[in-house]
């Protein structure tokens, strides 16, 4: 490795010892696992700052101004990983996500800052005396994304290699790398070197990722021109068969917003900085250019689409960013066709290329991106949270009667929507008025009373136990033909206990308990077999673990699964129709372990 990789495998270990730490704290917990926002801050600074160092290598910014720029991410970051840890304050709350990342921050949160934190680095790289220098911008936003792919895929190849290797040592009884590698404290440091090794590596070979950029965006210019075919047929298409088609398939929205990514895309790879010769014969590009009219039509519809389904269902935190994506879209697409119009193009965006092929591609990509950074700003900040606007807008809509109480999704408040909805329906549970408002607020107190997402408000913390009068009366004894022995007290400590969650899930209130006590084993001493159904309808699916008792305490001594219907077990015990069979061919034992013989099937 030459010496110029060292820096960033520092930076890369340094980050890895970070994010270890912050695991284990949260794995532990250690402080600073208590305190969120600190938790929240530190986590997102540490996947930031390193980012930030990687992708502003080989810029062309000064020393002074790269400094400026990681110190201005971490502050950036520290900010939003602090709003996210407040944001899963509540402590009950956190089992909702994994932990680590889940706790602070949507996977779609993540994201959309991953992504922010990706477009500000070219674009304070790409700004040279006052005006931004298009080529450049480009240049460092394609290399940056390779870069990315890069690190993503070598990584992924080591530690496939790591996996291999550790299986095969494991194979001749030696696992001690098996286990090695599947420990935190190797996983996290290891894996943060060869990320910085991989950016090293890349900056290195800039014409090598220079060739494999032209070659790329030629391949892909290339599908622009049977995209924006689809498109022209689709315009052309759309006044016959109408819009009630298109709304029926329930994604029409989706459906459009993909297709105008596509082709925003594409179109870039054609384009690429402006300075390059066109990938298609004039006549070809002249079609492309008129065909793109399309693109402000497409926009339209999706707009209108998912205007019908927030209209209808109001807003989610999915439309949320549904909204973002269209705007971004729509702003493309009417940014690109202003080159179809000189004189507006010179009047509107006076620094494009007024004249050339598709000249304000430059000028749309630069001010588009500008919003998206304020965009995403705004919505990783409690300003324009998604959550919180979904939520808002829901309790809206069943205060005000456009959602019956029973059919509002309570869940989602306790469950999905962090603090805003914990604070919604504790706003919701206190409310008072009439009958319509009592019901509300029952079924708020009740959803706030669950312990997990499942489970229903008399569900038991997962530290509490049942008393014995209480798990009895959730056991149902199955009494079959002649004499059924009690359920002996030490059987129904067993089932009640903690310590045996496998079991102890039977005596949640949704689902059902059945225990057949008989003797399976000859042996003059009775069994017990506890079947555990899954919901209380009568087809419910079900598994069985057979206990025997030794002394005082009963253990697990074997399980059947895939039983079926709950129901007709029930039935076929206390109808005698379930027998006790001995099995054909007795079971080998070699060296302690036993093997049963299976009929063979012709």
């Amino acid at each position: 490795m030459p010496p110029a990789s060292r820096p960033l495998m520092l930076v890369g270990a340094l980050q890895g010892v970070v994010l270890w730490f912050l695991w284990h704290a949260a794995d532990t917990p250690h402080w600073p696992q208590g305190v969120p926002l600190l938790m929240g801050a530190l986590l997102w600074a540490a996947l930031a700052v390193p980012a930030a160092i990687y992708l502003s290598e080989n810029s062309g910014l000064g020393r002074g101004r790269r400094l400026q720029l990681v110190l201005g991410v971490g502050a950036l970051y520290l900010l939003f990983g602090a709003y996210a840890g407040w944001l899963g304050d509540p402590v009950d709350a956190m089992e909702r996500q994994p932990r680590l990342i889940g706790p602070y921050g949507s996977f779609a949160h993540v994201l959309a800052v991953l992504v922010l934190g990706f477009i500000l680095v070219p674009l304070v790289a790409g700004r040279e005396h006052g005006r931004w220098h298009y080529p450049k911008l480009f240049q460092l936003a394609w290399r940056n994304a390779l870069l990315g792919t890069s690190v993503v895929a070598i990584t992924g190849l080591f530690w496939a290699v790591l996996y291999a290797g550790a299986m095969l040592m494991k194979s001749l009884g030696l696992s001690f790398v098996f286990e090695l590698i599947r420990e935190p404290v190797f996983a996290f440091p290891v894996t943060g070197i060869v990320v910085g090794a991989v950016f090293a590596q890349g900056h290195a070979r800039a014409e090598l990722l220079a060739n494999l950029r032209h070659y790329w965006l030629a391949l892909n210019a290339w599908l622009l021109p049977l995209l924006l075919g689809f498109g022209v047929m689709w315009v052309v298409a759309l006044p016959l068969t109408g819009l009630d088609v298109l709304l029926g398939t329930r994604s029409a929205a989706f459906i459009l917003l993909w297709f105008s990514a596509l082709a925003v895309l594409f179109l870039n790879c054609a384009w690429q900085d402006g300075r390059h010769e066109l990938t298609y014969p004039r006549w070809l590009a002249g079609c492309v250019r008129y065909a793109w009219i399309t693109l402000p039509v497409l926009t339209a519809v999706a707009g209108w689409a998912l205007w019908l389904r927030i209209d209808q269902y109001g807003l989610t935190e999915e439309r949320n960013w549904a909204v973002f994506i269209w705007l971004l879209a729509a702003g493309y697409a009417l940014g690109y066709a202003v080159s179809l119009l000189p004189a507006l193009q010179r009047r509107v965006m006076p620094n494009s290329d007024a004249g050339t092929w598709m000249g304000s591609v430059a000028s749309t990509n630069i001010l588009i991106t500008l919003i998206t950074l304020v965009c995403l700003g705004l919505l990783a900040s409690p300003l324009a949270d998604p959550r919180r606007l979904a939520v808002n807008d829901q309790v809206a809509r069943l205060l005000n009667g456009q959602v019956a109480p029973a059919e509002f999704d309570y869940g989602y408040l306790r469950w999905r929507a962090d603090r805003w909805g914990t604070r919604a329906l504790q706003q919701l549970a206190s409310a008072r008025g009439d009958a319509r408002t009592a019901d509300i607020a029952a079924r708020a107190r009740q959803s706030l009373a669950q312990t997990n997402r499942w489970g229903g408000p008399e569900q038991p913390k997962a530290n509490a136990v049942l008393t014995r009068d209480e798990a009895r009366r959730r056991i149902r004894q199955l009494q079959g033909p002649g004499v059924t022995p009690a359920l002996p007290d030490s059987l129904v400590d067993a089932l009640r206990m903690p310590k045996r969650r496998s079991v102890t899930a039977g005596l949640h209130p949704q689902r059902v308990c059945s225990v057949w006590v008989q003797e399976f084993d000859e042996d003059g001493q009775s069994e017990a077999l506890v079947m555990v159904g899954y919901s209380t309808g009568s087809d419910a699916p079900a598994d069985a673990r057979l206990f025997a008792q030794y002394g005082e305490d009963w253990r697990a001594v074997g399980d059947i699964h895939g039983m079926g219907s709950l129901t007709a077990w029930e039935e076929g015990i206390r109808s005698g129709k379930i027998r006790l069979l001995q099995p054909d061919w007795k079971d080998v034992e070699l060296n302690g372990q036993r093997k049963s013989i299976i009929p063979a099937r012709d």
